[in-house]
């Protein structure tokens, strides 16, 4: 971004050791080239924000007091969104389906690991080794959390 433009609005102003105040219009300007260049780490971070609202209102049923009442979580939910939009919807939805994949991978290979025991308990300890070793990697060793 040229910092020309920026200084050029109205709503900026600049103190003589360079620091600026801005306004709203210009504040969103660079919230939304921030999330475009850094999409990946701030989906990822807005993916975790989102997993503890859905968490505090779960955990918060119809009997119990939840420690913000969910006009609050809504308005998380909602700046959560935005902060998805500006990141660009391409970029967002590749996001979504890499979780996806890396979910799937993790499922699949649990599959494989279960069918491996079952094969060693009755006594087939070849053929699971075979799948085992064909496998390449133990699923236990990934990453417990697919979302990061």
């Amino acid at each position: 971004m040229d910092p020309a433009d920026l200084r050029g609005d109205p709503m900026v102003h600049e103190n003589r050791a360079g620091h600026c105040l801005a306004g709203w219009p210009v504040t969103e300007l660079i919230a939304r080239h921030v999330a475009e260049r850094q999409a990946d780490e701030i989906l990822a971070q807005v993916e975790l924000e989102q997993q503890s609202i859905d968490r505090e209102c779960t955990e918060s049923g119809w009997y119990s007091y939840s420690r913000r009442d969910d006009r609050k979580l809504d308005a998380e939910a909602a700046v959560l969104r935005t902060v998805r939009d500006w990141c660009g919807q391409d970029k967002a939805e590749r996001y979504d389906e890499l979780v996806a994949l890396r979910e799937e991978v993790v499922r699949l290979g649990k599959l494989v690991e279960k069918s491996v025991k079952a094969l060693r308990d009755r006594g087939h300890g070849v053929i699971a080794s075979t799948i085992e070793r064909d496998l390449g990697v133990h699923i236990s060793s990934l990453d417990p959390d697919v979302r990061r």
